[in-house]
């Protein structure tokens, strides 16, 4: 029993990496732009969908395909940011109207996949190998995400609190005014950290496409769960976001010891109803 234990708690522990990064993309579009990014899923499903063509149809191996997951985020979130975010920013109630827009054109990008790739799932294989210690074992595949996701999240940190961009978005999020009178501009920071936000989401989806496999319904399946893992965290706070990554993919693991996959996932979404009961500003957010 300690061992299942002990295995699913590597195995939620990979997971909930994966869903780190692609939460803490919601997190940066929502702390330094304030806004919800209803079309960040889709950003998922295209860099999950990358690494599969990339391996399928060009022969790629699956480290070489991650860069080219990353750049089709990016590529994806300029699009994003030129017809959803950026137009509506300058409005006065242009934050409300991008959950609207992002949502559409997230739908646009869904339906294309299914239009050109159709609904069927596929399979990627990731790094092979599994390390085994004292009976439990983990794939190399999971500890790669392990520690990409910790490198990952370690850059950015690095990135916000160590270089001129860092010190802007962070400006930038505290107030747009004050940000605009030291001189700083305001639309290109916005832009590069919705493009960041993008970048993280794909990396997201490719690291987690060899273990959860790919489907083109998986960007609303992981929006939902990384909405909730925000939400719990509080909106914005970026250490929220990672610890309740980790915490929802070990609840998660755990609870298919004993409960199948929706369950489970009520569960979890049970647990988001009692914590906002309790603190409404979510567990690392700052009261109001």
């Amino acid at each position: 029993m300690t061992e299942a234990l002990l295995q699913q708690l590597l195995n939620g522990l990979s997971i909930g990496f994966g869903y780190a990064l692609i939460a803490l993309g919601l997190t940066l579009a929502f702390g330094v732009l304030h806004i919800i990014n209803f079309g960040h899923g889709e950003v998922v499903m295209l860099g999950a969908l990358t690494v599969v063509l990339a391996n399928k149809l060009l022969g790629l191996p699956y480290l070489a395909a991650l860069p080219l997951a990353m750049l089709v985020g990016a590529v994806v979130g300029w699009i994003f940011d030129a017809l959803a975010v950026s137009p509506l920013l300058r409005r006065a109630d242009g934050r409300t109207d991008i959950l609207l827009t992002t949502f559409a054109v997230g739908v646009l990008f869904n339906q294309a996949v299914l239009s050109v790739w159709g609904p069927a799932p596929a399979r990627v294989d990731g790094l092979q190998g599994r390390l085994e210690l004292a009976g439990v074992g983990l794939s190399a595949q999971r500890l790669f995400v392990i520690v990409a996701s910790i490198v990952a999240l370690v850059l950015l940190d690095l990135l916000a609190r160590r270089t001129r961009f860092g010190v802007e978005m962070r400006a930038l999020a505290q107030s747009e005014h004050a940000a605009r009178v030291v001189g700083i501009d305001v639309k290109s920071v916005g832009t590069r950290a919705f493009l960041l936000a993008a970048v993280v989401g794909g990396l997201g989806g490719a690291l987690l496409a060899p273990i959860t496999s790919y489907s083109p319904m998986l960007g609303q399946a992981v929006l939902i769960k990384a909405f909730v893992i925000v939400v719990l965290g509080g909106l914005g706070s970026a250490g929220g976001a990672v610890l309740c990554a980790l915490a929802v993919g070990v609840i998660e693991a755990m609870l298919g010891l004993v409960m199948d996959e929706g369950m489970a996932a009520a569960t979890v979404y049970s647990l988001m109803l009692v914590v906002l009961m309790v603190r409404p500003q979510g567990l690392a957010g700052a009261a109001r």
